[in-house]
């Protein structure tokens, strides 16, 4: 146990020795993406230790909180008792699944998952999701009573950046980070098969763990940075002239985005990228899909004045709209309203 303040405790459970058991039944590598999120729905049909736990604190609690699917079947009470229940939604994780997940055999997985999210969305007390397109997504699927679906998007501490000093760079220098998560794979093969060759002129700096399966690349104007502290992503915001988020799939707000643009970064996105912020075409970000994306960034790196105007806006809107001091007040007062009922 981990007691971080009076009202914040985490527990942590190691991994469970029925872990192997349900890797060999599943019969399949688990170190893949998909098959790891399904051990974890598995495991909760035999006597884990997170089933323990999870019982050993359910007495005291006066409310749950699930933040996933995947691990919603540990909560046999669900729907059974009176205790309050709300399903912190991080996607409509169906339909990310439905779209990135790659291997057949997870696939024949995706009924379980549907059926999971739906129990899950219907039976909740409140649900927050991470944007307007997200909470509509969640009741078109799963027709639950709308009014109990907030919105609280993904935030970002807006005190935390390091001051962005006059480029030194010998080379415009672009910045990507991310996790080691399909989408973001799919974005750095992007910017290394396609980018880079097409932008010789630009500096791609890419930092995450995104940057695993790409070991062995060797474009001379690529730096794959991997897993990076947080003291060094500061610095690497800090240092870019610009960032890129070329995404082409995924669910949810995009977290990457908010940190480029509360930077202070001058960011070209695929409007998929910037998804769920309603940020502005050339006010906030400068727009560039797959077929134009190098063509955008060899129209734009070099133009100053419209870097300076959609970074400062970009920035201004960010910071106003989606720091974590303003969305958690949000969320205290629907916390407030559940509860007094």
């Amino acid at each position: 146990m981990f007691t971080y303040s009076p009202t914040f405790r985490e527990y942590k459970v190691e991994k469970d020795s029925n872990y192997h058991n349900v890797v060999q039944k599943l019969q399949h590598n688990e170190l893949s993406y998909e098959f790891g999120l399904i051990i974890q729905t598995e495991l909760s049909k035999y006597p884990t230790l997170l089933k323990e736990q999870f019982e050993s604190l359910y007495e005291a609690a006066d409310l749950i909180v699930h933040e996933s699917p995947y691990l919603f079947q540990y909560d046999h009470y669900f729907g059974k008792d009176s205790k309050l229940r709300i399903y912190n939604s991080h996607n409509h994780e169906y339909k990310l699944a439905h779209q990135i997940w790659k291997n057949n055999l997870a696939r024949d997985y995706l009924p379980v998952l549907f059926d999971l999210e739906k129990k899950l969305v219907r039976g909740a007390d409140l649900i927050f999701s991470t944007s307007e397109d997200e909470k509509n997504s969640l009741i078109k699927m799963y027709n639950p009573n709308p009014s109990k679906i907030m919105v609280a998007p993904n935030g970002i501490e807006t005190f935390e950046w390091l001051s962005s000093s006059e480029s030194s760079n010998e080379q415009p220098t672009a910045f990507f980070i991310g996790a080691d998560y399909p989408p973001n794979i799919e974005a750095v093969d992007f910017i290394i098969s396609q980018l880079a060759d097409s932008c010789p002129e630009i500096q791609f700096v890419v930092a995450g763990g995104c940057c695993t399966p790409f070991a062995n690349s060797s474009k001379p104007n690529v730096r794959l940075l991997g897993r990076v502290r947080h003291k060094q992503k500061l610095r690497l915001l800090a240092e870019a002239d610009f960032a890129i988020n070329p995404m082409f799939t995924g669910a949810g707000v995009n977290l990457k985005t908010l940190e480029f643009l509360s930077a202070g970064l001058p960011l070209f996105s695929t409007e998929f990228g910037v998804r769920g912020l309603n940020v502005i075409p050339m006010k906030h970000y400068i727009p560039a899909e797959k077929n134009n994306f190098a063509g955008t960034l060899k129209r734009y790196t070099s133009d100053k004045n419209v870097l300076n105007e959609v970074s400062f806006n970009g920035q201004k809107y960010i910071n106003n709209h989606f720091s974590w001091k303003s969305i958690t007040e949000k969320m205290q007062v629907e916390l407030n309203k559940l509860c007094s009922y």
